[in-house]
């Protein structure tokens, strides 16, 4: 097995992709906060969660996981796969005259626990990947 392949990164990098792509809808929402008739989006955390499940199942199969680029632009890093995951509307707590319904205020809490998650997920897959070089050197070094 080699060091990326463990299931506690495999994990962790799946989680960081999944908030990475959270906060993307997250600033979409922000940056269309003005615009008419505009609902608020989100990723469902049950497509992660079952998305990651499959992923450990079949951690020892790499061919699991399929490369998706969902604009002709879009590169993906070599050895990595990317997921979609389903975006669902989530109407704020208040609507505005022109039907738009972002709660700024919301948005943004939203976005700083997305944040606070993700730094969290890349710290822990940062010192587990530590650990391991540590664990993997000879004696006496």
């Amino acid at each position: 097995m080699a060091v990326g392949e463990a299931s506690v990164l495999t994990m962790l990098r799946e989680s960081m992709g999944f908030l990475s792509e959270r906060q993307r809808v997250l600033a979409q929402n922000v940056a269309n906060a003005d615009t008419p008739g505009y609902a608020p989006n989100d990723l469902s955390e049950a497509d992660f969660h079952r998305a990651l499940s499959r992923e450990l199942r079949n951690s020892s199969s790499p061919a699991a996981v399929s490369m998706v680029a969902t604009h002709a632009g879009h590169m993906t890093p070599a050895g990595s796969g990317s997921r979609t995951y389903s975006v669902v509307s989530r109407p704020g707590t208040e609507t505005t005259a022109n039907g738009n319904s972002v709660n700024l205020e919301e948005q943004m809490v939203i976005a700083q626990e997305n944040r606070l998650r993700y730094e969290t997920a890349l710290s822990l897959y940062q010192k587990s990947l530590s650990l391991m070089r540590t664990a993997a050197r000879p004696p006496g070094r």
